[in-house]
């Protein structure tokens, strides 16, 4: 059964439709006037109503037909062509029914010559030649070859209107057109260089203004300027909030700019402002701090009140490049590097960002690679009771030796794999590769050892993150409750709605959830209640000057939160036995850190679980010692 076309649905737009109502009138005006000495002419001649009457039928019936014909036609421009051919042959078919009389011979032939090379050039103009002359043949077969070359001074007079009306109504007809063809163009054109939204030049336009401009200037500074917090309110107030944020952002802009200047919009929220460099050193921050102040104020939508901000990029000619492309991709550099700072400032291009930027390009090549063909692999890092040394678990870390840049650092490469849209790829790898391992430990009938498998927030950010984990834990046939997951407190404070949703379908299919990096992401404690959570990992930041000066307040503060949750709690970076004692006076028993171990390759990970999953403490009397000294 099929579905029957919407009634509502628009039809696709008709090229030329509004002309060839142009093309009707003219016709119509044409046969009209050319009736009335075609008449005169018949009369003198005593022609009879036979002849008259197609005459005055094919003058008064044929325009009509002829528009009726285009008018719902999907090409009416190519249909009325076919129209001038019929106009070619009535006009032979007239001048062989007023029998080649002299003065309507030549005005016929002239009249419909103008009309088809004016629509159709040269082409047009043979075809209508030939179907003229189809005319005169058609003619000669009903009235016959009979010629009148003497017409009288009332009939010559006759055509005098046709003479001087027709053209000039043609040449009114044909101006029209033409000065609505140069508005229609130069309404494209202006839609081709400036944004529909904003009015400011567009993307397109951008790199040949700025190429101009570098011809005539000794100095041009670039700004490459991206709203801070535009994605967060198109998201949260919807998309024509975010257009009227834009539009008053670029009334700003205009106003930051001077007069010369060239303010565009080059895609999203991202905007280009081009200015010549006045001032020496000082002009270049003059522009990017009346920006950065212009953008920073309030801006009131509808019933909102706004602060975007902007990270701003800045690219100086000749230095930074020697065309525009160049200076427009080291401001773009240079604006990523002021988002890395923190947001809501501004960066000068530097040779080194280029650099940066190639190599992350080439590293991304080589992790690509090495997701593809296996060149990666985990470590695990022990989870280890504080009191006995037991192994209550393992952290799976992605490590990866490259054949040319040798190790590379997990910072590094799982940065690139977010800037480059390898993270979910590269956090499947992770998930299957320690649910496998584990597989092989089962085989081997050691104790089951959960495994925590961190998940970036990119990745938590995907629709069916859930159903890939499912699928990757039916396939390797892991059991759930040995699995615990890790998301960053700052990930999950991005929209802790969605978050909550996203964990409890984890908990669902049977999965453990940690915080991990607790206390750097500023939730709130009602925030913290509703999250779906079984455990948070204190940050190494708060655990590491323990012992040293630093009287753990933060972390006292975690484990208390904790343990009023009623949640399970874990210290990260614990490498010290003072740090040791601290803890595990707090209540904090379980931890992770170099003080037991480091992350371990598979095959020792094996031998540690084989010989009992335990690790050495330290002895008593030290802790005792320990103890003693942070509870002075």
């Amino acid at each position: 059964m099929t579905a029957r076309p919407s009634a509502n649905r628009a039809e696709p737009p008709r090229i030329g439709a509004g002309f060839v109502r142009r093309i009707y009138l003219l016709r119509l005006f044409g046969f009209a006037i050319g009736f009335f000495p075609l008449l005169v002419l018949l009369q003198e001649q005593h022609a009879s109503l036979w002849t008259l009457a197609p005459v005055a039928v094919a003058c008064f019936v044929w325009p009509h037909l002829a528009f009726l014909s285009v008018r719902h036609a999907p090409q009416p421009l190519a249909r009325e062509r076919w129209n001038f051919i019929v106009d070619s042959i009535l006009g032979g078919w007239f001048v062989t029914a007023v029998h080649f009389a002299p003065a309507a011979t030549v005005v016929v032939f002239l009249m419909f010559a103008i009309d088809n090379m004016a629509a159709g050039g040269w082409r047009l103009f043979g075809c209508g030649l030939i179907a003229m002359a189809l005319g005169v043949g058609a003619g000669t077969l009903v009235f016959g070859a009979h010629v009148v070359s003497v017409m009288s001074t009332e009939a010559a007079v006759a055509w005098v209107p046709v003479i001087l009306g027709y053209p000039l109504v043609l040449a009114k007809t044909t101006y029209d057109v033409y000065m609505k063809l140069s508005e229609r163009s130069s309404r494209l054109r202006e839609l081709s260089e400036r944004d529909s939204l904003t009015r400011l030049s567009n993307r397109m336009t951008i790199a040949a203004k700025l190429q101009a401009e570098m011809a005539r200037a000794s100095g041009i500074d670039v700004l490459f300027i991206d709203l801070d917090a535009f994605k967060t309110v198109n998201d949260a107030l919807g998309h024509n909030i975010g257009d009227q944020l834009l539009v008053e952002v670029a009334t700003r802009l205009r106003a930051c700019a001077g007069r010369d200047d060239l303010v565009a919009r080059y895609g999203g929220d991202e905007f280009v402002i081009v200015s010549e460099t006045q001032g020496g050193s000082d002009g270049h921050h003059r522009l990017a701090d009346a920006v950065l102040a212009a953008l920073g104020s309030p801006i009131v939508v509808g019933e909102h009140e706004l602060v975007v901000g902007a990270s701003i990029g800045i690219s100086v000619f000749p230095d930074d490049g020697a065309d525009a492309e160049s200076l427009i991709r080291a401001a773009d550099m240079a604006m990523y590097t002021a988002k890395s700072r923190g947001r809501n400032c501004y960066e000068f291009y530097r040779r080194r960002m280029r650099n940066e930027a190639d190599a992350r390009l080439r590293l991304s090549g080589r992790l690509r690679k090495a997701l593809e063909s296996g060149g990666l692999h985990l470590n695990y890092q022990p989870q280890v009771d504080m009191r006995t040394g037991e192994v209550r678990g393992f952290e799976a870390l992605a490590r990866w030796h490259d054949a040319r840049y040798g190790f590379v650092s997990p910072v590094d490469f799982v940065a690139v794999a977010e800037a480059s849209g390898l993270v979910s790829q590269l956090g499947e790898w992770v998930l299957r590769a320690a649910c496998e391992q584990f597989s092989v430990w089962r085989e081997l009938q050691v104790k089951p050892v959960p495994i925590s498998v961190n998940v970036s927030p990119l990745q938590l950010q995907r629709a069916d993150i859930v159903k890939t984990f499912q699928r990757i834990i039916d396939e390797t046939g892991m059991n759930p409750a040995l699995l615990e997951l890790e998301v960053t407190e700052t990930a999950l404070m991005k929209n802790p709605q969605a978050s909550a949703r996203r964990l409890a379908e984890f908990r669902r299919i049977g999965m453990r959830v940690a915080v991990d990096d607790f206390g750097m992401g500023y939730s709130s404690l009602d925030q913290l209640r509703t999250l779906p959570v079984d455990r948070i990992k204190i940050d190494r930041a708060f655990v590491r000057g323990i012992g040293s000066g630093d009287s753990g307040a933060i972390a006292t503060a975690v484990v208390t939160l904790a343990n009023a949750f009623e949640l399970a709690v874990i210290a990260e970076g614990v490498e010290t036995h003072a740090q040791r004692a601290f803890l595990l006076e707090l209540g904090c028993h379980d931890a992770q850190g170099f003080l037991f171990s480091k992350p371990l390759d598979a095959d020792a990970t094996t031998r540690l679980l084989l010989q009992g999953a335990t690790l050495p403490v330290p002895p008593n009397a030290e802790l005792s010692g320990s103890r003693a000294r942070v509870m002075v």
